[in-house]
């Protein structure tokens, strides 16, 4: 167990320092040159020339390379280029407001998901079964776009459930009335994509041999679902979970 941990932090190490270098390419290559974004329209050479040397753009590139890897094992990014706020704070500020979201999002999502993918595998080749599916592949196909105007529209303006914008101090007024709509808007999209691959688990489950064992033994078929097929299904529903996780 010891060996394979050790295997995979060496395997770790140069991918995460590729990742990193590959993001640091693609900033310096494809961003442009932040020093011609803050000068604005009207500027002069001398002007950027300092913008340039004040943001440390002009040092060599393995120079900024080392820069940016030093920030990244510290945590320290210094002050944003565009909005002149340490980095830090941006983090702090806007964290709980994402997590407020993003979080009952995810719980929300992934439970009602599980059991609507559960049902349909349960009903299999059913017209039940099949009008979801149908359902499913519509809604996933529609704009993610047309979920927030429609939304929007008919939650926060024609039945004030709602509001469609705000923000408080208060941790549970902000979680229970100003993130709801939000948390309704990524429930409704990621519904559809996440019925159809989660009914895919259920289904690679219920073909097994130990579910033929259970139901040989007498065990009812909610028992199976729910016991046997749950169990085994959920593990890569916890894996296509962690991914969403960042």
């Amino acid at each position: 167990m010891l060996g394979y941990v050790v295997r995979r932090l060496a395997q770790f190490v140069p991918t995460l320092l590729g990742v990193v270098l590959f993001v640091f390419v693609l900033f310096n290559w494809i961003g442009g040159d932040p020093a011609y974004l803050l000068a604005g329209k009207i500027s002069n050479p001398e002007h950027i020339e300092n913008i340039r040397r004040q943001l440390g753009v002009d040092q060599p590139y393995y120079v900024q390379f080392w820069i940016f890897i030093q920030q990244i094992v510290t945590g320290d990014f210094g002050t944003s280029w565009s909005t002149n706020e340490r980095v830090s704070h941006i983090f702090a500020t806007r964290l709980g407001p994402s997590l407020t979201v993003l979080v009952p999002m995810l719980v929300i999502g992934t439970l009602l998901a599980m059991a609507a993918a559960m049902l349909v595998a349960y009903l299999r080749g059913s017209v039940t079964d099949r009008g979801i599916m149908v359902a499913c592949t519509v809604g996933q196909s529609i704009s993610i776009l047309v979920y927030i105007i429609v939304l929007q529209y008919v939650i926060g303006y024609q039945l004030g459930w709602f509001p469609v914008q705000g923000w408080r101090q208060d941790f549970w007024q902000n979680l229970l009335r100003y993130s709801a709509l939000p948390v309704i808007v990524g429930v409704v999209v990621s519904l559809a994509p996440d019925v159809r691959l989660y009914r895919s688990f259920f289904l690679d489950e219920i073909n097994q041999d130990y579910v033929r064992t259970a139901r040989a033994k007498g065990l009812s078929e909610a028992r199976v679902m729910t016991v046997h097929v749950l169990r085994n299904a959920a593990i890569p529903i916890v894996t296509n979970v962690m991914l969403q996780l960042p």
